[in-house]
């Protein structure tokens, strides 16, 4: 079996958005916004920072409670028009109090991560300057390991908005089978289509939901999912696991990616490499 060194590919895309960026003497600034428990989002925020700070841009967190939930619309839209801030991310997924709609304030020039539906539908029309940056690092890493797409039986697991709905048809594009499935596929038509898939990719934030015998001899799996399991003392260190039990598969795998350090940190590379790409273009249509 191969553990897929995401760090690796990461810093090989973090290079290169150095050496294009080493000789502006304006840098993007990203602004990260969250609502809600720190603790839930603080790991992707300290990582968003550090490589920010690596690349020399300007970053930002702003953070909101509870008690602000009610304004989350004035002040991500009080965000958005700040003409210092090139980028704007907002940890997802949102607080159940607060409508994803909200994320339409975000203007497409400044979203890095196809947040609105404007980024959405630009993207599905074939228009978008960007591409999603999960789904991205995820085909990332089966063409960095060689592993042929084309006519291959791939199972989805989750259709969010962030990975599966943008997912879907850049598989497609590059000749994959492709089986969906969500919270509503019943569990053993769900073990039966990922024992029959070459590619199993999840994305859904459950622990061990992909056991060793939803798996067959050979297959490649990404995981691209992020959970924190926190002690049942109450303690605040939780440890960050993936969707897929690793212990479990091992053995009849031909690659994985682990988490942490598999798709996460290429995620992030091409989350700051989308910044960069707007970042130039609403430069050029400034000067």
């Amino acid at each position: 079996m191969m553990i897929f060194d995401g760090k690796k590919l990461a810093d090989k895309i973090l290079d290169s958005i150095k050496k294009e960026t080493a000789s502006w003497l304006k840098k993007p600034s990203i602004a990260v916004v969250s609502f809600g428990d720190k603790k839930d989002n603080s790991s992707y925020i300290i990582q968003k920072r550090k490589t920010a700070e690596s690349l020399g841009f300007n970053f930002k967190h702003y953070y909101y409670s509870k008690e602000d939930f009610s304004k989350a619309r004035e002040y991500l839209n009080k965000i958005v028009k700040m003409e210092s801030v090139s980028a704007v991310v907002v940890q997802m997924p949102l607080p159940a109090e607060i409508n994803n709609s909200i994320l339409n304030v975000i203007p497409p020039e400044k979203d890095p991560d196809l947040l609105c539906d404007r980024s959405v539908g630009a993207f599905f029309n074939g228009h978008s300057l960007v591409n999603p940056p999960t789904a991205k690092a995820i085909l990332d890493v089966l063409k960095e390991s060689n592993i042929v797409i084309t006519g291959k039986k791939v199972a989805l697991f989750g259709y969010g908005r962030l990975v599966g709905r943008f997912l879907v048809p850049m598989l497609i594009k590059e000749g994959a089978t492709i089986a969906v499935i969500d919270k509503d596929t019943p569990k053993e038509d769900a073990k039966h289509i990922s024992l029959g898939s070459d590619i199993i990719i999840s994305a859904v934030g459950e622990a061990n939901l992909i056991k060793s015998d939803m798996v067959k001899d050979g297959s490649v799996v990404i995981d691209a999912g992020f959970s924190i399991l926190y002690p049942a003392d109450g303690g605040i260190d939780g440890n960050i696991v993936g969707d897929v039990d690793l212990e479990s598969v091992k053995d009849k795998i031909s690659l994985i990616t682990p988490v942490p350090g598999g798709v996460g940190p290429i995620t992030v590379a091409r989350l700051f490499s989308n910044v960069t790409k707007l970042f130039k273009y609403s430069t050029k249509f400034k000067n």
